[in-house]
């Protein structure tokens, strides 16, 4: 098999066309954010509604099936209650994910409730909802904590008095007569006869 060889004539040599320096950075893949924890007492109801109890006077409801969040109060209805409500309502306008607007009495005497804003993103609007209100809850969790502690030190204070606070039966002096108003035999203080 006989061999082929071609023989080119040389080209004039193209100058190098400038070329642009093109650097690629890579950005390390982004790890995801570890999920946000919160400590809340809270269970959820058989309709799937979330229950949290954690404040001093207020439950909270977060409705998923109609959007809204319901705050009813502990015990009885009270000033501090409607403060509370208030307070909450607030925060939750402020951080967005109540409508101002849709805030009203709900069905049951001295609750409020508030429809909660539709996300445009993909952030869980309920979720937002809950980590909002447990800010909240953190927030209002020292004064409170003051609050039970005040109210259990008066109890002690009458329940369970000092000794300097207190006396043993018999020490007090008794006094034939006390009191502003004269005892007569004949009439009673509003002056009527006996």
């Amino acid at each position: 098999m006989p061999l082929i060889i071609k023989v080119k004539e040389e080209e004039e040599p193209t100058p190098a066309p400038s070329e642009d320096i093109k650097i690629n950075i890579e950005e390390p893949p982004k790890e995801e954010a570890p999920p946000l924890k919160m400590n809340l007492r809270a269970r959820k109801s058989l309709d799937g509604s979330i229950m949290i109890t954690d404040h001093y006077v207020i439950d909270i409801v977060v409705i998923p099936d109609s959007n809204k969040v319901a705050i009813f109060p502990k015990n009885a209805y009270t000033d501090e209650v409607y403060t509370a409500q208030n307070r909450l309502f607030d925060h939750l306008t402020k951080a967005g994910v109540i409508d101002r607007e849709s805030i009203q009495a709900g069905a049951v005497h001295g609750s409020l409730e508030g429809a909660i804003q539709e996300s445009a993103g993909d952030v869980p609007a309920i979720d937002l909802t809950v980590m909002s209100i447990g800010k909240f809850l953190e927030k209002e969790k020292p004064e409170y904590m003051f609050l039970k502690a005040y109210d259990d030190e008066i109890d002690d204070m009458y329940t369970e008095p000092d000794a300097e606070d207190s006396t043993k039966l018999g020490e007090v002096p008794q006094e034939e007569f006390k009191g502003s108003i004269p005892r007569s035999p004949r009439y009673n203080y509003l002056g009527s006869r006996i």
